[in-house]
């Protein structure tokens, strides 16, 4: 799925990429860990499913040890879920736990946000335009490639979170976009919410260029409240569907 953008446009976004996905790396578990994320991206495994792990171990060229270790690793950052003498699955968010991930983000992007103003320079506001640019192109295609467009929209707010220059919050604002990336089922999810979510960067964008440290936290912070409670509300609406059906 990455291959549908040019190698530039890849170079800009690599760093902020889940572990393992860019480049080649000797370490068979990031190894592991960035073929189970390409599987998820090329939506060949989906949330809730059991992981394949000789398939991964084949593919990687190693053992399943080292997949079960960097499995392990996976769980403990809420990625994967381990089922007793079963093997693992996909974590698959709920709605509750959704919320919750939102709320956090709102919690330290809007933080983030108005630090990330008073240290802004011509750079950082470059690459914010240049990171917005992917995003409106990727999200203006084709709506298979969402979680692509997931993988720019973290790109886009981590910048941001860079910029104010606290790593242990980049972090964690990294982690929680991971989990949203890769542990929630997009089937179904709205596509017209891609161009509202585009709509809502270029407000960003504008805050950050031309309005204070309060219009640009704002606009942050309507941009997580929006997609929050469009994805909660999709999860929720695919909760009720599976009861129905049992």
């Amino acid at each position: 799925m990455l291959l549908t953008i040019s190698q530039s446009d890849f170079r800009r976004l690599e760093r902020y990429l889940p572990k393992g996905l860019a480049g080649d790396t000797a370490n068979p578990l990031d190894r592991a860990a960035g073929q189970l994320t390409r599987m998820v991206l090329a939506q060949s495994l989906h949330p809730g499913q059991k992981i394949p792990m000789d398939e991964i171990a084949a593919l990687i060229g190693a053992s399943r040890t080292p997949v079960r270790e960097a499995l392990r690793l996976l769980e403990t950052e809420g990625l994967v879920v381990s089922l007793p003498n079963r093997g693992f699955v996909v974590r698959r968010l709920d709605p509750a736990e959704t919320r919750n991930l939102y709320e956090a983000r709102a919690c330290v992007e809007g933080f983030l946000a108005r630090a990330s103003f008073r240290w802004r320079d011509e750079d950082f506001l470059a690459d914010l335009r240049k990171l917005h640019k992917i995003y409106a192109q990727v999200l203006g295609g084709e709506s298979d490639r969402r979680r692509l467009g997931m993988l720019v929209d973290k790109a886009f707010h981590l910048r941001i979170a860079e910029q104010a220059g606290n790593p242990h919050l980049t972090a964690l604002l990294g982690n929680a976009f991971d989990r949203l990336i890769l542990t929630r089922p997009i089937e179904g999810f709205p596509v017209n919410r891609m161009r509202l979510a585009v709509e809502e960067h270029a407000r960003i964008l504008e805050a950050f260029e031309s309005g204070t440290a309060k219009s640009a936290a704002a606009a942050v912070l309507a941009n997580i409240e929006r997609g929050g409670t469009a994805v909660a509300s999709h999860l929720a609406s695919i909760s009720e569907f599976n009861m129905e059906e049992t």
